[in-house]
């Protein structure tokens, strides 16, 4: 295997290429056993050709690791101790069973669930009604605070929505409406406004185009920095 380089959004991404004799007309790409990214090519394809087709596919790319690596990741148990994500941060669970009803309340130190009976459903369901409710108390003012920016959105009523979401951070309908993934409650606020300000964007643009990018730049210089982190942590979000 020969270990090489491209440049990225998200950064300098390596990857090995292998050739195997079935693989004669496309590029197909895995995961080796440390999450790294493998390439097989058709045997007739040259690394400089490899290189090139992957340079101009890196969202195709990037989209590839993320879902290939969510894949490989361990679901989660919901059990005592086990780090939970919250606004960027991992927290222990502190599970109580036997309480006078189901609650969950964030110490600044843990995430306190009290259960009334302590089965692995209960503290997961537990958990993602209270993911809800954080995120429906966060986006909102932070909807607010990223449109007073945006000159076109400031004086606007944005109609938002929440949903859990396996492919997608968020979007904006025609009608304007903002839909967010509440796994993004799990993610740092900087992450979370830089969500909020390519959703707003879209009012305007409905696009990736040039014009999109240009009103995204003066909206949120640090979008790039901000959707690398989110491309390399958002994997155990989605858990």
């Amino acid at each position: 295997m020969h270990h090489l380089t491209i440049e990225t959004t998200s950064g300098t991404l390596e990857y090995t290429i292998a050739r195997r004799a079935r693989v004669t007309k496309r590029l197909h790409m895995e995961l080796d056993d440390l999450g790294g990214l493998v390439v097989v090519a058709p045997g007739h394809w040259s690394k400089a050709f490899i290189g090139a087709t992957l340079r101009q596919n890196t969202s195709r790319v990037e989209r590839f690791l993320v879902r290939a690596r969510q894949r490989q990741l361990q679901p989660l148990r919901y059990c005592q101790g086990e780090l939970h994500y919250f606004l960027g941060t991992t927290y222990p669970l502190a599970i109580y069973a036997d309480c006078r009803k189901n609650n969950v309340a964030f110490t600044g130190q843990e995430i306190r669930v009290d259960l009334r009976h302590n089965k692995t459903g209960n503290t997961e369901a537990a958990l993602q009604s209270w993911y809800r409710h954080q995120a429906m108390t966060v986006f909102r003012p932070r909807l607010q605070l990223v449109a007073q920016r945006a000159g076109w959105a400031r004086d606007r009523v944005i109609p938002l929505k929440l949903r859990r979401m396996k492919r997608s951070w968020g979007n904006c309908s025609s009608k304007g409406v903002i839909k967010l993934n509440t796994h993004l409650i799990k993610a740092p606020l900087a992450v979370i406004d830089s969500v909020i300000a390519h959703e707003l964007c879209h009012l305007v643009e409905m696009n990736h185009g040039r014009a999109f990018y240009a009103l995204l730049e003066g909206l949120n210089p640090a979008w790039r920095q901000d959707r690398k982190r989110l491309r390399s942590e958002g994997s155990v979000y989605l858990l």
